[in-house]
C-alpha cells in the first residue's frame, strides 16, 4: 500500500495517523493555517511514513500495539529548535520512540519533516534472531531513545526516503537492508541517556497539568489554582512549560480550549448554535477577543469553520 494524502487542520491529520495505528492526541501549539502532507507504505510487518508539516505541533497518546516505533528526524541542516520527547531534546542522529511501555509525547519545531517505522514485534524478533542479534525485549534495550552517529543515522534517513519513493513494491532485498540497519542501530547505537541531556523534573509538572486540562476542559481555573492542583510554584511551572512548550501554561490552556471550540464548530450545524454562545461555555467572554485568538492560532474565523470554510 502506498500513500500520500495532504491535511489542513490536527483533525483531519489525526484521523490520518489513526488510520495507520497511532491514535494520538494532537495540538498546534504555533499559530497560522496548518498545512502537510503524510507519505505512508505498507510492506508486510513493515509500516513507513512520512510527516511534513508546517506549524509546531504537540503529540500525545499510545504507541500501536504490537509494532516497534522508530522515528527520526528527517530535517537536513541545523534546526532553530529541537524536537522534544518527553522534555528531552533530540539530537539530530537520535532515534526515539522505541520504548513500547512509555505513551508518546512529542513536542515539535516548526517546518516539522518526521519519519516513522512500525514494524511487527514478531517480524522484528524473527529477523534479529536471523542476524545473530539478541532478543529485543530485554531490558537492556528497554530506551526510549538512542544517539546512533551521523553516519547511521543517514544510512536509515536514505533507507527510509528510497522505500517510500518506490514507485513499486521494492525487492525484499531492499525492505532488508532497512530493518538491518534499525537492527543495527538498535543493538549499537551509543544510544545511552547519559549522553543526552537528561529531561527536567519540571517536565512531569508539565504532563500533570495536561491531564487536568485533558480532564476538566472548560472549566475556569487560574495560575494560582492550577499551582494548587499540581502542588507547586508559580516559578517552577511557568518555567517548565516555557522550556518544553515555548509558552506558559496558562496561554497552553488556551489553546486547548480553542481546540475544543474547534472540535465543536466543525461537528454542529450553522442553525444549532451560535459562535458567542459557544466561546462563552468555553470561558470566552468576550467575542471580540475569542474571534481574533481563534483566527491567530487557525487562520480562520470561528464562522468560517462553522459554515464549513475551513
Amino acid at each position: 500500500m502506498r500513500a500520500c494524502q495532504t491535511f489542513s487542520s490536527v483533525e483531519e491529520l489525526a484521523d490520518l495517523l489513526q488510520a495507520t495505528g497511532l491514535d494520538l492526541h494532537l495540538c498546534q501549539l504555533s499559530g497560522g493555517r496548518l498545512q502537510g502532507r503524510m507519505a505512508l507504505k505498507e510492506l508486510g510487518g513493515l509500516r513507513l511514513l512520512r510527516l511534513q508539516v508546517n506549524r509546531r505541533l504537540l503529540f500525545a497518546g499510545s504507541k500501536p500495539a504490537h509494532r516497534q516505533l522508530v522515528a527520526l528526524d528527517l530535517a537536513m541542516g541545523p534546526r532553530q529548535a529541537p524536537l522534544r520527547a518527553h522534555g528531552v531534546a533530540m539530537r539530530p542522529d537520535t532515534l526515539f520512540g522505541l520504548d513500547t511501555r512509555s505513551e508518546v509525547h512529542l513536542s515539535t519545531p516548526e517546518l516539522l519533516d518526521l519519519g516513522v517505522v512500525m514494524l511487527e514485534h514478531s517480524v522484528l524478533q524473527q529477523s534479529s534472531n536471523e542476524f545473530g542479534g539478541p532478543d529485543l525485549t530485554a531490558p537492556r534495550l528497554s530506551t526510549n531513545w538512542l544517539e546512533v552517529g551521523p553516519e547511521r543515522h543517514r544510512g536509515l534517513r536514505q533507507s527510509l526516503l528510497t522505500l517510500l519513493s518506490a514507485p513499486t513494491a521494492p525487492a525484499a532485498a531492499i525492505q532488508g537492508d532497512l530493518v538491518s540497519l534499525l537492527l543495527e542501530a538498535m543493538v549499537h547505537g551509543s544510544g545511552s541517556r547519559a549522553d543526552l541531556c537528561p529531561p527536567p523534573a519540571r517536565i512531569e509538572l508539565v504532563k500533570q497539568v495536561q491531564q487536568w486540562v485533558d480532564d476538566h476542559p472548560s472549566e475556569p481555573i487560574c495560575l494560582e489554582s492550577l499551582c494548587r492542583q499540581v502542588h507547586t510554584g508559580r516559578r517552577s511551572l511557568l518555567q517548565g512549560f516555557r522550556e518544553h512548550l515555548g509558552m506558559g501554561p496558562m496561554a497552553y490552556i488556551k489553546l486547548k480550549r480553542l481546540h475544543g471550540i474547534r472540535r465543536e464548530l466543525l461537528k454542529a450545524q450553522p442553525e444549532s448554535l451560535t459562535v458567542a454562545g459557544l466561546a462563552a461555555r468555553w470561558g470566552f467572554l468576550n467575542a471580540g477577543h475569542f474571534a481574533r485568538d481563534y483566527r491567530r492560532l487557525f487562520g480562520v474565523l470561528p464562522s468560517q469553520t462553522l459554515n464549513g470554510c475551513s
